[in-house]
């Protein structure tokens, strides 16, 4: 075999390679944050957690995978192991801690390798030319056997209500020790002049384990009280925290039940036997608390495929309600989904969507496959034509 016929060996193979990369490699830069995480003073089996953003640039969804290593390997969990992202949603990973109750005191370390792949998928056992990309989060954790108690309390919130209907006090408990706290708010409550205390509350709330927050709704009954303005004193007994807030019970009918239906979400294309999310979105733009309750159906021409009908949800003021519902196609078809909320004898304005379900289609992945199955062919072929006619010019060399 001559130097040429080498070469266009090469530069086959080469230019092969180059289309299998451009048809099979995609890859996306990935972002963690915060880059380290520390846990400290943890409990000998004892509990804790953090919350890391994972990002990527690119705009298609991007399959990531979890790894821990190191000496904690054992101790770190998550929901999920493997999960997608996108430039426009970020993924909120919880790593959860919990050690072993023999594990000696002591400084502790480990990272978790985040790697991205493409969501492109060859024939099963082909191999694909994917290029990942790989980051590293540094873990480190500080065992303890000495128990402390700390929490945090803020964003003290109430709201005027109407004469009968229940006062909600809010409050946000921290948990910022390394044993479950049993946290009580004690809620007194006095008149305008803030001279004679009207009512005294005390509230219990089951646990909130280590590292971890969680919102406190407390309500209380108004029947019992008169109309008027009355101050509220509220008091997270254990993170030693107090706020005084305002509120007046109203007569009935003097706040206003007002509510929107924002929009119904759900993918324009998807395929037969797919299933699929839809969403309805309501806001509280009222004056009070209200129930609201999500009514409606799916059609495809004249007839109704689904109906839609959620639970009855209470929806703060201010607040947006997603119900959800699921929805698996059998036929091609355009559907219509309509709907509206329902909520403190009054309903929303009726929205719908357009849902186009195609039949299902050759995956992309096999097509891709099929035509380097091809691509290759064709220059096997070219090159056996090429060495073939090569050996021929060279026995006709020979006999002359």
């Amino acid at each position: 075999m001559n130097n040429k016929i080498r070469i266009g060996i090469k530069t086959g193979i080469i230019t092969l390679i180059i289309i299998v990369n451009l048809l099979y490699v995609s890859s996306a830069n990935i972002g963690v944050s915060p880059a380290n995480v520390y846990f400290k003073d943890v409990l000998r089996g004892g509990y804790a957690e953090r919350i890391v953003t994972i990002t990527v640039d690119s705009e298609e969804p991007t399959k990531i995978s979890l790894e821990p290593r190191g000496e904690i390997v054992d101790w770190i969990s998550f929901e999920e192991k493997e999960f997608e992202v996108s430039r426009n949603k970020p993924y909120y990973l919880k790593i959860i801690l919990q050690p072993p109750v023999d594990i000696p005191n002591g400084n502790y370390t480990g990272f978790l390798r985040v790697t991205t792949s493409s969501k492109n998928k060859g024939v099963e056992g082909q191999a694909t030319g994917v290029i990942n990309a790989a980051l590293d989060l540094y873990l480190e954790v500080k065992i303890t056997d000495v128990e402390f108690s700390s929490c945090r309390a803020w964003d003290f919130q109430v709201e005027s209500v109407e004469k009968g209907d229940d006062i909600l006090f809010k409050v946000k408990v921290l948990n910022e020790g390394n044993v479950r706290l049993y946290p009580t708010i004690k809620i007194d409550m006095w008149d305008q002049e803030r001279t004679e205390l009207v009512k005294q509350v005390e509230f219990y709330e089951d646990m909130i384990i280590p590292t971890t927050e969680k919102e406190l709704n407390i309500k209380v009954e108004s029947s019992d009280m008169n109309l008027g303005q009355y101050w509220a004193e509220i008091t997270s007994i254990e993170c030693y925290a107090t706020q005084t807030l305002t509120f007046d019970i109203l007569e009935e009918g003097a706040l206003k039940a007002q509510g929107n239906l924002l929009r119904i979400s759900s993918p324009t294309w998807i395929k037969v036997d797919d299933t699929t999310i839809i969403e309805a979105l309501f806001e509280n733009t009222g004056e009070k608390n209200v129930n609201a309750r999500f009514k409606g159906e799916i059609t495809l021409g004249s007839r109704v495929i689904q109906i839609l009908e959620s639970e009855l949800s209470s929806v703060s003021i201010g607040e947006i309600e997603t119900f959800k519902f699921y929805f698996t196609p059998r036929k091609e078809g355009k559907y219509i989904v309509t709907g509206m909320v329902f909520y403190d004898g009054k309903r929303t304005f009726e929205k719908s969507t357009v849902i186009n379900v195609e039949k299902k289609g050759f995956d992309i992945g096999v097509i891709r496959t099929i035509l380097i199955y091809l691509i290759l062919l064709i220059v096997i072929a070219y090159l056996a034509y090429k060495i073939k006619k090569e050996k021929r010019r060279n026995n006709l060399r020979w006999k002359r």
